[in-house]
């Protein structure tokens, strides 16, 4: 598992291969969903006692899964905004993705902390925010939702002093607008 063989180095080819042949497509293809039925009639069986090995993962992943997906690089993507398409930022996912990183903590990733708390300051004081001013980048409107609602909690508990630390506060309470998604904290 940890050794790189030659079967390892033939799979390193193909995928370098088949990111850059992907980064440099111009444009990209929108490509689009399929079906399970369909999906599962092109893929075949992928979990095996035996496994698939890694250049039939690629041959699959490349030749089906990834043309029944939208492509969100493709110049009429107008929706969702998960990434930044890019060639640049496309080639760093690859670095940091093989440079198996985790960066929940300092002790673990304090580059990877460093560089975000940059980019952070960076964005703060854009806004004209306070030197004080912090945050954290989130995957997603719901995991930056639920961080906003840890915050609003905490700041509401610290700043009755003790008053509301059993108390269940709802988001009219903390001061924010309830929406059916958050009604409460």
């Amino acid at each position: 598992m940890h050794r790189h063989d030659a079967s390892t180095e033939a799979l390193t080819q193909a995928i370098v291969r088949y990111a850059v042949d992907r980064v440099q497509l111009d444009p990209p293809p929108l490509d689009g969903p399929r079906t399970p039925a369909e999906l599962r009639a092109m893929a075949g069986r992928t979990i095996t006692a035996t496994g698939i090995g890694g250049l039939e993962a690629l041959r699959i992943f490349g030749d089906v899964l990834a043309p029944a997906c939208i492509s969100v690089d493709h110049p009429r993507f107008l929706s969702f905004v998960p990434a930044a398409p890019t060639e640049a930022s496309i080639l760093f996912d690859l670095v940091v993705g093989a440079s198996s990183i985790y960066a929940g903590s300092w002790m673990e990733g304090g580059g990877a902390v460093f560089a975000e708390n940059e980019a952070l300051r960076w964005i703060s004081d854009l806004a004209g925010l306070p030197e004080h001013a912090g945050g954290v980048f989130v995957s997603g409107g719901t995991a930056g939702n639920l961080s906003a609602l840890v915050a609003a909690r905490w700041k509401w508990r610290n700043d009755a002093g003790g008053r509301h630390d059993r108390t269940r506060g709802s988001a009219r309470i903390a001061g924010l607008r309830p929406t059916s998604a958050c009604v409460a904290i």
